[in-house]
């Protein structure tokens, strides 16, 4: 009961890591307990994180849920480095990737209730050096990444200064219309940077340095990428070797015009700070933040994917928003849409393994564990059925999807989709060869739809076998003619097959 603090080396399934030690670690003193959870929602909490370290394996995490205000559980678990005995700790520093974008709002947002910056004036307004199409653009329609701008920034790939990023994308298209799609985007915060620091007439450095991480005592928050990780002081795991040992990332150098999007280290101890003083309003007043937390319409008037930059959810009488970053790390903030008093923020933090966690799906999961209705069913079915997966194999899992579908009165069509997008977690959990389970089924079943063909063709050639996917993509293609990506992936399909035949022994 109480705060939950779990503090073990635990060996990464397939045997990819072994405690480097013989004794076991020393833990820290757990925090003082603010609330005492009900023992079967602490046992609840811990399972689905036993879970998700055995599905995805990472080296280490840590852990934190706050229900308003008051800290309810913590937890850290793995290792800090491969070959090292320490746990993580709240001190252990994280790379939070695009997580850094949340510290970038709030900065935004102080700059609105100062006077400063109008969200809905048109970014003319405040940086003038660009082009003719850019400037009727307004703050709010780059933030709720909705403008269609072209893209600059593309990982590990990052320009070294802000004119360099502007000189890839000033002469080129937009990606779509304004308002039609959230798409995210880089330079849509790059702008709105140099927005933020034309108002002020401060530098970014200066406006997060100054009025969040030191007001605040953040010691751990620190920008930057690969110094860091030269140092030692950050690491982060990412797939696995042709020996199967985990690669260690290497990091991009991180200039200062980026750290709107990325770049920030912090640690769990410098974000339950910052949780706590967001749900406080002592960065922000809360009525601003829940003004802003609401995403514009799209032009066909569905709600966008941001709110004023905050990923956004709502379900049912729940409001979710936050931000993920690099695969690894997620904070969400869910309340009561009616009674924004009665609110969830999960903190999840890892430093990577072999797989990339579902974080958003893992984060809303722990929510719904406080405050049942917080996450959808399928967010829930998926988070349990992927360790099931793993543990008994696809009969076991098909079962219950066919359930849940049944309980939901899908038609074909909806089986259909939910065998899909089971399938496509499949893949990104484990791989393509997975993935082929519920893609064959699909098939089996649903043979007159396309896309079944299209989605096991991918598989089977991400596996490894152009000749075979060729077979599927061609089957798409007879019951969707003049598809004309399809018709592009068959065209590849037949060079690749075309080059390994030239190659084979025999050939002329």
């Amino acid at each position: 009961m109480g705060i939950s603090f779990r503090a073990g080396v635990l060996g990464l399934s397939l045997g990819l890591m072994t405690a480097a030690c013989s004794e076991p670690a020393e833990t820290e003193a757990a925090p003082a307990a603010e609330t005492v959870l009900p023992a079967a929602t602490e046992a609840a909490l811990n399972a689905r994180l036993d879970a998700m370290m055995d599905v995805y394996a990472p080296v280490g995490y840590s852990v934190a849920i706050f229900r308003g205000e008051q800290l309810v559980f913590e937890r850290h678990d793995g290792l800090e480095r491969l070959g090292r005995p320490d746990v993580p700790t709240e001190h252990t520093l994280y790379a939070v990737f695009s997580m850094s974008k949340l510290f970038f709002l709030v900065a935004v947002m102080q700059s609105v209730e100062r006077g400063e910056l109008d969200l809905d004036a048109p970014i003319g307004q405040y940086v003038t050096d660009l082009p003719e199409a850019w400037r009727t653009l307004r703050v709010r329609e780059l933030l709720e990444h909705v403008s269609g701008l072209p893209e600059y920034y593309f990982h590990p790939n990052v320009p070294a200064n802000a004119q360099d990023a502007m000189a890839l994308v000033r002469n080129a298209d937009f990606l779509n219309p304004t308002g039609d799609v959230s798409r995210y985007n880089q330079t849509n915060f790059l702008l709105v940077l140099k927005a933020l620091e034309t108002v002020s007439g401060r530098s970014y450095a200066d406006l997060v340095g100054i009025d969040q991480i030191a007001r605040l005592g953040l010691d751990d928050s620190i920008f930057g990428g690969r110094a860091l990780a030269d140092q030692d002081r950050i690491v982060l795991y990412r797939g696995q070797g042709a020996d199967g040992g985990l690669l260690a990332s290497e990091f991009p150098v991180y200039p200062p015009y980026v750290h709107s999007s990325v770049g920030l280290n912090t640690s769990l101890a410098d974000l339950k700070a910052w949780t706590r003083a967001l749900v406080q309003g002592e960065l922000v007043a809360r009525q601003t933040l829940l003004d802003h937390w609401q995403p514009m319409p799209l032009n066909s008037g569905r709600p966008g994917a941001y709110a004023t930059g905050w990923e956004y959810q709502s379900l049912g009488e729940f409001t979710s928003v936050g931000h993920g970053g690099g695969g690894r790390v997620n904070l969400m903030h869910a309340f009561r849409t009616g009674a924004p008093d009665d609110n969830v923020t999960v903190i999840y933090l890892d430093n990577g393994g072999p797989r990339e966690t579902s974080q958003r799906r893992l984060t809303a999961a722990l929510a719904n564990e406080i405050v049942p209705g917080i996450a959808t069913g399928l967010q829930i079915l998926f988070e349990d059925l992927t360790p099931v997966y793993s543990a008994q194999g696809w009969p076991a899992v098909l079962e219950r999807l066919d359930r849940y579908a049944d309980a939901e009165g899908l038609d074909d069509a909806g089986r259909e989709g939910l065998l899909n997008s089971f399938g496509y977690n499949l893949f990104n959990v484990y791989g393509p060869a997975s993935a082929q389970d519920p893609f064959r089924t699909n098939v089996e079943r649903y043979a007159s739809s396309p896309n079944v063909h299209d989605s096991l063709g991918e598989a089977v050639w991400a596996s490894g076998d152009p000749f075979t996917a060729l077979g599927h993509y061609q089957a798409a293609l007879s019951l969707d003619p003049g598809n004309r990506r399809i018709e592009s992936v068959i065209a590849a399909l037949e060079r690749e097959i075309d080059a390994a035949t030239a190659l084979s022994p025999g050939a002329e």
